[in-house]
């Protein structure tokens, strides 16, 4: 499957710096229910979408490891005969870590949240959590069936049948993702613009989001080729030309207002992994570009590289 849609929207983590209480007017859509919030309570709002968005991102080495092996075990099964069909296929793990007593919760809305928008997420969270819970169900399935050897029984029968029921309980997760993750957007973009109003980080968030957002859009790209790399190949030039115009640009930024707020090193730390990201991604062109094609595997390090440049962004924020 394509593993574009694994990605989740990145929210701004509710900042430990003293901004300003001013706010704006005059707004629309969905945005216009928050425009006029304090920075206390659009913090707090942030807070909760940055949960979602956390819980979401942590589900996706999950949900692609799973795709993966759905992949090899289908192999498998086609042969089950061969002793190494389902060799080095590692089972995925997932901890859902609890929350303290005091910390907001996914399945319990913060009360800085429009009406409908708390009455959207009552629904939609355990829609979704209920999406991923089953996904886990089926694959223990699939997995006890193959410790037990059980397709020696059915011809592979009840392999295949979960392999499909796999598959298709991971596109419906997808579908009810991408509907969140769009409200949960619409909402942390509409308090972000409050909380960073008067921010002294400001220029170092926008910068960073820029830059992730570049990234993630190259990622993508990537992925898209299909196992054509010509096909992209002026695009991911371009790309990685703007991106590595804009880390010169971003890296070089006065660093004075971070230092007052320690976060200079972060800063830093960031635009670090940048420069990884790109020196990873001109291998993979040079090599792409001989080959005629970007294996999978190259397009693992990118999103791997990718969700390293999240967990250093949400440092900076934290």
């Amino acid at each position: 499957m394509n593993k574009k849609f694994l990605y989740a929207a990145i929210g701004v983590a509710m900042l430990s710096v003293s901004v300003s209480c001013d706010n704006s007017k005059g707004g629309k859509g969905p945005a216009a229910a928050y425009e006029n919030n304090s920075v206390e309570k659009a913090s707090h709002v942030i807070e909760y979408t940055n949960l979602l968005i956390d819980i979401a991102n942590k589900q996706n080495s999950y949900i692609t490891r799973v795709s993966e092996n759905v992949d090899k075990i289908e192999k498998g099964l086609k042969n089950p005969s061969d002793h190494f069909a389902f060799i080095g296929i590692i089972t995925p793990t997932y901890f859902d870590m609890p929350r303290g007593i005091n910390k907001v919760k996914a399945d319990e809305p913060v009360d800085e949240l429009s009406s409908a928008d708390k009455t959207f997420f009552k629904e939609k969270v355990p829609a979704y959590s209920a999406s991923f819970k089953k996904l886990q169900e089926q694959y223990k399935q699939l997995s006890d069936y193959l410790k037990a050897e059980d397709f020696k029984d059915d011809k592979s029968a009840k392999g295949f049948a979960l392999v499909d029921s796999i598959r298709a309980s991971t596109q419906q997760l997808m579908a009810d993702k991408a509907v969140l993750m769009k409200k949960v957007n619409e909402i942390a973009d509409a308090s972000e613009a409050i909380v960073l109003k008067e921010s002294p980080l400001k220029d170092y968030i926008l910068a960073m989001k820029a830059d992730l957002k570049t990234v993630r859009d190259f990622v993508e790209l990537a992925e898209s080729s299909e196992g054509n790399y010509n096909a992209i190949k002026q695009k991911a030039e371009a790309a990685y030309a703007a991106l590595e115009k804009a880390k010169e640009e971003h890296s070089q930024l006065n660093l004075d207002n971070a230092k007052k707020e320690n976060k200079d090193g972060y800063y830093k730390s960031f635009y670090d992994r940048v420069n990884d990201f790109l020196i990873t991604a001109k291998k993979i062109m040079r090599d792409s570009a001989e080959k005629g094609k970007i294996d999978e595997y190259q397009v693992d390090s990118l999103g791997r590289s990718y969700d390293s440049l999240i967990s250093s962004y949400n440092s900076f924020n934290s």
